[in-house]
């Protein structure tokens, strides 16, 4: 039965970041080995469990280490899978491309810089009852943006925001300094879960950023404990949040 009395019609976008680091084999993996169904159970908790009608489900992954230590795999973005038009083979093939490997001696990564490619991206659900969906994995702490060591390597990017600047994206607003362009993100739509250790800038700037969630991991299992019926059901759960 349905928690809603109306069906509402939603595209949905979603946005893994993806800490692939060495230590993140195991989340890597079960992500990996969820990515045939993960379709079919969300679509089945938005329409069943929430009344929703998904017109359309598009994904896409951002997987991140260091910028200092990984060079060019530092950061790499995938385009969009839309799953509703058959993309799920090369979404999975995309995911088993993935591998977990690299990060500097530090147990900080750049995830923040994750963030700011996910809230920047070419989104495609923008309509009043579309849905924008970031979730981020990481089993370790986020570097500050613009790290004094990372700022003016040859990959790092020119433009990127600082911690304000992150805030302010999330909010609407652009930085000045940032650089011009079409942005996609809208605010009724958008929505952030963050599976995190505790006590990490993801927990703190969490407090600063609204329709965002916090869920705690292990900062030393490689998110291993981690249920991912319970990733597509607290997926769910937000996209079908906040009325519209």
């Amino acid at each position: 039965m349905s928690a809603n009395s109306t069906t509402k019609d939603r595209k949905v976008d979603i946005i893994f970041c993806i800490d692939a680091t060495g230590s993140m084999s195991p989340c890597i993996g079960k992500v990996k080995d969820n990515a045939k169904k993960f379709y079919r159970d969300c679509v089945d908790q938005l329409t069943n469990v929430y009344g929703n009608n998904v017109e359309e489900l598009n994904i896409k992954v951002i997987t991140f280490r260091d910028y200092l230590d990984d060079g060019d795999s530092a950061m790499e973005i995938s385009e969009w899978f839309d799953m509703t038009a058959g993309d799920a083979d090369k979404y999975e093939a995309y995911l088993n491309s993935i591998i977990a490997d690299g990060g500097g001696p530090s147990p900080e990564e750049n995830g923040l810089e994750a963030l700011y490619y996910a809230m920047t991206a070419d989104w495609n659900a923008k309509g009043d009852n579309d849905r924008q969906v970031i979730v981020l994995f990481s089993d370790a702490d986020a570097l500050e943006l613009k790290d004094s060591q990372r700022v003016g390597l040859p990959n790092y990017p020119t433009d990127m925001v600082d911690k304000d600047g992150l805030i302010s994206l999330w909010a609407g607003i652009r930085p000045d300094y940032m650089s011009q362009g079409d942005f996609k993100l809208k605010q009724r739509n958008k929505r952030l879960l963050m599976y995190a250790p505790d006590n990490t800038v993801y927990q703190k700037i969490c407090g600063m950023l609204d329709q965002s969630q916090f869920r705690a991991v292990s900062m030393d299992a490689g998110l291993q404990d981690m249920n991912f019926d319970d990733v597509i059901r607290n997926i769910a759960a937000s996209v079908s949040s906040g009325g519209r």
